[in-house]
């Protein structure tokens, strides 16, 4: 099979970025032939007037189409398979690539679609005001971005492809990462016919390991440092917790240590590498996932899985369908930082019940998010497509 993947990378390297490059060497490694077409944000800082082109390209850019109508013409590709338009590529290529016959399969790694920021979240709560019957200028009036001119510009790109039914007329199936996700786009107007749950994996060898809590000395997080992903919560947990070690890794949002205020058993470690990660996760007891936005299917909790690892996230959106109560974690309700505390206190001392949620973890990230299930899983979605072309 001939798959083409349509990419804009965002510049620095995210989970998502992660998902690309483990979606090509999965398809490649299999036999199929995969061809790229990639753009990167980190043009707009070598282009003149880089990031006011940015704002026109969202919606309409004309070299991205040719050099994308070139490139099917030539190689033939069986399916298209995109990830993110923005900024530099733009929905407009659906209808396009759609005049060419050629089926068209999208993962949804957020909620753009929906949400000009894609987070469902402003201003530091969970926001979905730009949804229903389309008051995408929600996100300029709110200055989601920060900056009236983005947030403009995030608002309009939205307006304009919904207006147009870019995703909605062309896309043949969306590829959500949950159930979640799923029944928000239908809730809104997404036929219920075009869709199908592939949630992320742990694409590397899953080892088994032995998880023995007395051989390991701290909660873990691993993410971005920053508002949506609930650090306050976690740090105010930690000062609950003072006989706790925390450690947090992840890279710290620009000027955001400056609102924080870190308890003494809390050691920020920044961005790590991926031996240290490894050695990270193994001395580790208990991981947080402590957001307070939505998010899609964070990496990082496949990850932990695999070193074994008992979970404890938010009884919100996707993650009680990943982590299931008692079962192979614990869930907290969102934003409580109390509650947090006592599920993280429950789960240091009882290591019995520490060990029997570790092990679950494990079988399950084997049995649901490994890279096996994960290719079935789109192999499946593939055949499915060009059966139904």
């Amino acid at each position: 099979m001939k798959i083409l993947l349509i990419h804009n990378k965002y510049g620095k390297f995210s989970g998502e970025e992660a998902v690309v490059e483990s979606q090509i060497k999965l398809l490649k490694d299999r036999g199929h032939q995969v061809i790229t077409y990639f753009r990167n944000s980190e043009e707009l800082m070598t282009i003149p007037n880089g990031k006011m082109k940015a704002f026109f390209t969202a919606f309409y850019n004309p070299k991205s189409i040719k050099q994308l109508t070139t490139l099917i013409k030539k190689e033939q590709p069986n399916l298209v398979h995109i990830h993110n338009l923005y900024p530099l590529i733009s929905p407009a290529v659906l209808t396009h690539i759609k005049k060419m016959r050629i089926p068209i399969a999208m993962t949804v790694h957020n909620y753009r679609l929906l949400c000009p920021n894609g987070l469902f979240f402003s201003n530091g709560e969970i926001c979905e005001k730009c949804t229903g019957k389309g008051k995408e200028l929600n996100c300029l009036t709110k200055n989601c971005e920060d900056s009236l001119f983005k947030s403009a510009g995030y608002a309009l790109r939205n307006l304009w492809a919904r207006k147009n039914k870019y995703y909605i007329d062309n896309v043949d199936v969306f590829l959500c990462l949950t159930e979640f996700q799923k029944d928000k786009l239908i809730s809104n107007g997404y036929p219920k016919n075009k869709f199908q749950i592939i949630p992320n994996s742990y694409d590397k060898t899953i080892k088994n390991v032995v998880y023995n809590p007395k051989l390991k000395n701290y909660v873990a997080f691993a993410g971005r440092i920053s508002p949506e992903k609930g650090i306050p919560i976690l740090l105010e947990a930690a000062k609950q917790l003072p006989h706790i070690q925390f450690q947090l890794a992840g890279e710290i949002r620009e000027g955001y240590h400056k609102e924080l205020t870190i308890p003494e058993n809390v050691t920020l470690r920044g961005m790590l590498s991926e031996e240290s990660m490894k050695d990270f996760y193994k001395k580790a007891r208990v991981y947080i996932h402590s957001s307070t936005c939505y998010e899609g299917f964070p990496m990082v909790i496949p990850e932990a899985m695999a070193y074994k690892l008992p979970i404890i996230a938010p009884k919100m959106a996707g993650f009680p369908e990943i982590i299931e109560h008692n079962i192979n974690g614990l869930l907290f309700e969102s934003g409580n930082a109390k509650k947090l505390a006592e599920n993280i206190q429950k789960m240091w001392s009882d290591q019995k019940l520490a060990g029997k949620l570790a092990g679950n973890n494990f079988e399950k990230v084997k049995n649901t998010y490994s890279a096996e299930c994960y290719y079935n899983r789109l192999i499946n979605a593939y055949e499915n497509l060009l059966k139904n072309k």
